[in-house]
């Protein structure tokens, strides 16, 4: 691993929450995020998804983008900001607060910016979703995380990864990208 690289691992699904684990510069984060308050996996497809062919951040007044979100566990927040420049490349602000108590102050824990590719953070982010998708199946997936897997938005990003528009309609194609990671 080269220790500038930025890299993202999204390592178990159980009981409602989701653990990750992201690692810049050679420092490693962990994230713990539950289901009832956040959307992760559908939030990085969204994100990526939004974000390809990007090369500045659009004007959020006319063209809405998925490039802002939260992901939440029990008191605490992992704010992630996505700006797009020239060239495919993506800063990246994960900011992880804290609270004490519901609706009182948050205190910032840990800050990661950070830049990175288009095409490696989606391919990053597509093959730890297939991975999970490998170990536990659609309903083991369901029965882990209490809600289904984002399947749609993921075979959105496949599609952009292989340089199709976002809304090909191809089963056997989609089928094919998960075999990919294998």
């Amino acid at each position: 691993m080269a220790e500038n690289r930025f890299e993202i691992y999204l390592t178990e699904a159980r009981a409602g929450w989701l653990d990750a684990r992201l690692v810049d510069g050679g420092s490693h984060y962990d994230l713990s995020v539950n289901s009832n308050f956040s959307e992760p996996i559908k939030d990085l497809f969204r994100c990526l998804c939004d974000a390809r062919g990007l090369d500045a951040p659009p004007d959020m007044e006319r063209d809405y983008r998925h490039l802002e979100f939260e992901w939440g566990g029990e008191g605490w927040l992992y704010y992630w900001t996505v700006i797009p420049k020239p060239g495919g490349e993506l800063d990246l602000i994960v900011d992880f607060k804290g609270k004490r108590e519901v609706g009182g102050v948050e205190y910032p824990v840990w800050k990661i910016e950070t830049t990175t590719t288009w095409r490696n953070l989606a391919e990053q982010v597509f093959t730890q979703a297939s991975e999970m998708l490998w170990q536990y199946g659609f309903t083991g997936y369901y029965d882990r995380w209490q809600k289904d897997f984002p399947t749609g938005t993921m075979m959105r990003l496949g599609h952009l990864l292989h340089g199709m528009p976002a809304d090909t309609d191809d089963f056997s194609r989609e089928l094919g990208y998960l075999a990919e990671t294998r």
